[in-house]
């Protein structure tokens, strides 16, 4: 036989399931579906995919007061050919495949090349191109491109307050 619940037990234990919902999935956020597209992952998976790579940048950085705790704010599916529509320093790519771009804040730090992006090292600072500075330089917020089909992040672009990145690219 089951106990019975009080409206003040059972209302107490749905806020409960709720708050741990709501904390698994990263508080609140924005999720976009391109048209007619059907991904792979969710945007539950990117988010998860986003903050792991996020959690993993933490133990490198160089001063840990400056850590931010990893949070997505936004999960958009889109077609790669379509990703640079979005933020500025995700290259123009040829394609159609479904890739999640997502933005959020925490440990942009960029420390590995990724099939879309460079990682960020001394000559990024030397490049007299500014959009490498911009596009690779450590953030406390970003963009990270994941390919739907596997779960690979494509590209890293760490961004940083003062240093917007460049306008997106109208396709």
């Amino acid at each position: 036989m089951f106990p019975r619940l009080t409206l003040i037990q059972a209302v107490v234990l749905v806020w409960s399931i709720c708050l741990g919902s709501c904390a698994a999935l990263d508080g609140p956020y924005t999720a976009s579906i391109g048209p007619e597209l059907h991904p792979h992952l969710t945007a539950r998976d990117a988010i998860a995919i986003s903050r792991r790579y996020l959690d993993d940048q933490t133990p490198e950085l160089a001063a840990p007061e400056l850590h931010i705790p990893a949070r997505i704010t936004i999960a958009s599916a889109i077609r790669a050919n379509a990703a640079s529509a979005l933020d500025g320093c995700i290259p123009i790519v040829p394609g159609d495949q479904i890739v999640w771009v997502t933005k959020g804040q925490g440990d942009y730090l960029n420390l590995s090349d990724h099939p879309w992006s460079r990682r960020f090292t001394g000559a990024s600072q030397l490049d007299p191109n500014p959009s490498r500075m911009i596009c690779e330089g450590p953030g406390p917020q970003g963009t990270l491109v994941i390919d739907d089909a596997t779960g690979v992040i494509l590209g890293v672009y760490p961004e940083s307050p003062g240093y917007g990145h460049p306008s997106a690219v109208p396709n």
